[in-house]
């Protein structure tokens, strides 16, 4: 009897995913990106679009055909549910503050009945349910997405050129000099071995996690589970570290035996990627129809020349690891692929209205190459300045006898309000003087008294919604 139930869900899921009427998103962002805050507001204005109609660019909502909207429990119950009620509580609170930032992989499922529009199927039925499932996982865990396409070797490469960068050489210059100490070829007890493997792994990530505390570091030489390990804490999986010698790198490794320090590493390396990495992605990607990927461009600009390349660098390896195409009935059902992509730059609500657009076209400068190759296999691809809670509001100053345009918002610490001008955006790439000459400074206002009768304010989240889902509703 388990086997016939088995089979007739997986035979609706597949009707549903045939006929459109299920959609998966997943929200993509590095850490910091607002990933959380941007699901807490996609759920909050479905939720509320039935009520207020506020959503001006909604096409469905728009032309009032959205009748219900509700937050439901999702089939899969061996994913976490999203959180939504903790996250939106605290946003809502009376002192608000941003929700947690995601700690592991969750699903929101919302179940959206409306009136259906088009003239000849309305003859058939007249209204139907659309079902939005929402994917959030922890930015960390992204950097694990390259390493796929990677052996051992190769990534203890990437790692060299990486730890050597200017700035990194004084957080990493110990453990770099105890890395090429080592001694790869010792052949040792299996105890003694996890024991310095261990302690060398830990050092290592340590000097990395302290330099990535202090700027904004997207490298691949740091692993996902390495920042953030959820159950994998103390596995043994995790206590591995790149090769950096360049001699060695140099040699044909099968002269390695096979219990050698080198070739535990590998093994290490190898499993993190098999029985790791691969599941997750796996497990979480292969049904994702739509994909936003979020990126602090605000940070990026305050933090300067190396953290852009970094950050330029790793969205176009990590886009390059997802499944991408043009999506048709059959392909749904048998090997479903994305086939809309945003790219969004988020927390645009820090510069003020007038040059949103120079914010997105420098994003767009940035993630150019990516979008062109995503672009070349037929998907969808859109760009947009969004903000998933706005917590400012635009206003007009006079600066020197001209009008300026700034933001109006709460000071984090004095709770007062104030007025900021945060500089002038860029809506180019810059050269490395350019960057050194860039004088700008996001300050981020505290988050505004919010009600949870009304709609968290938003900047263009009903433009992003109706990109991604929009053509659902019939």
């Amino acid at each position: 009897m388990d086997l016939i139930d088995k089979v007739k869900t997986k035979s609706n899921e597949l009707i549903d995913r045939g006929l459109n009427r299920n959609v998966r998103i997943a929200v993509t962002g590095l850490s910091g990106a607002g990933k959380t805050a941007f699901t807490t507001s996609m759920i909050n204005q479905l939720l509320q679009a039935p009520i207020e109609e506020h959503l001006t660019f909604f096409s469905v909502n728009a032309q009032s055909r959205m009748q219900a909207c509700k937050l439901t429990q999702h089939q899969e119950l061996h994913i976490p549910s999203f959180d939504y009620s903790g996250a939106l509580t605290h946003l809502i609170s009376d002192s608000p503050q941003w929700p947690e930032s995601t700690r592991n992989v969750s699903q929101a499922q919302i179940k959206c009945r409306f009136r259906v529009g088009h003239r000849w199927i309305k003859k058939l039925q007249s209204d139907s349910t659309v079902t939005v499932e929402i994917v959030d996982y922890p930015g960390e865990w992204l950097l694990d997405l390259p390493l796929l396409a990677m052996d051992y070797k190769s990534w203890s490469k990437a790692c060299i050129k990486y730890l050597n960068s200017e700035r990194r050489k004084q957080y990493t210059e110990g453990i770099q000099n105890k890395i090429r100490a080592f001694d790869y070829k010792s052949l040792q007890d299996e105890t003694a071995l996890a024991k310095e493997l261990k302690g060398v792994a830990n050092e290592y990530r340590a000097s990395l996690s302290s330099y990535r505390n202090d700027y904004n570091d997207y490298g691949l030489a740091l692993p996902g589970r390495f920042i953030l390990p959820g159950a994998l804490a103390d596995a043994p999986t995790l206590d591995f570290f790149p090769v950096l010698n360049e001699d060695l790198l140099s040699l044909d490794w099968e002269q390695f035996e096979q219990n050698s320090s080198l070739k535990v590493l590998e093994k290490r390396f190898n499993y993190y990627k098999e029985k790791v990495i691969k599941p997750f992605f796996e497990e979480y990607f292969t049904k994702v129809d739509r994909q936003i990927v979020l990126i602090d461009t605000c940070s990026v600009l305050e933090s300067g020349y190396e953290s852009y390349q970094d950050l330029k660098d790793t969205v176009e390896r990590l886009l390059e690891g997802f499944s991408y195409g043009r999506s048709n009935w059959l392909k749904r059902l048998f090997s479903p692929s994305i086939d809309k992509l945003m790219i969004a730059t988020t927390k645009v609500d820090l510069v003020p209205p007038d040059q949103h657009s120079a914010m997105e076209s420098f994003m767009q400068k940035m993630v150019a190459q990516a979008k062109n190759n995503v672009g070349y296999e037929g998907v969808e691809v859109e760009t947009m300045a969004i903000s998933a809670v706005a917590t400012s509001e635009p206003v007009a100053t006079e600066h020197e006898g001209e009008k300026l345009l700034c933001v109006k918002g709460i000071e984090e610490h004095s709770g007062e309000s104030v007025i900021h001008y945060p500089g002038r955006v860029p809506s180019k790439g810059l050269s490395r003087q350019e960057w050194n000459d860039l004088d700008i400074d996001f300050a981020p206002f505290a988050i505004p008294e919010l009600s949870e009768d009304e709609a968290l304010p938003h900047i263009r989240m009903d433009k992003v919604i109706e990109f991604l889902i929009g053509d659902k509703f019939i």
